[in-house]
């Protein structure tokens, strides 16, 4: 990431390979791992030619034991696509 790049987060991204399901009628429903996470979006790790456009919104829902987040879909919009994955910026998603 470029000096610039990270002057324009607002929210600190943590390196973490956490399970999640990502929901899109494209794509189904599919389990991925996130590369890194912050308050304000993921990235998830799928080959660039399953990712969906960028603009595209689908859910992502947080796979584990933490009874917060278990069965909650988190609606993201897909802000970037690289060869690793996609960038996905949350938009209705409030931090606990």
């Amino acid at each position: 990431m470029t000096a610039a790049n990270a002057e324009r987060r607002e929210h600190e991204r943590r390196i973490v390979s956490l399970p999640v399901h990502i929901i899109h009628p494209d794509i189904g429903q599919a389990t991925l791992f996130t590369k890194d996470l912050s308050v304000s979006g993921a990235f998830v790790k799928l080959p660039r030619d399953k990712c969906p456009p960028v603009g595209t919104i689908v859910g992502i829902r947080f796979l584990g034991n933490a009874p917060e987040v278990a069965d909650s879909v988190v609606n993201a919009r897909v802000v970037r696509v690289t060869d690793e994955g996609m960038g996905l910026r949350f938009f209705d998603f409030d931090a606990f």
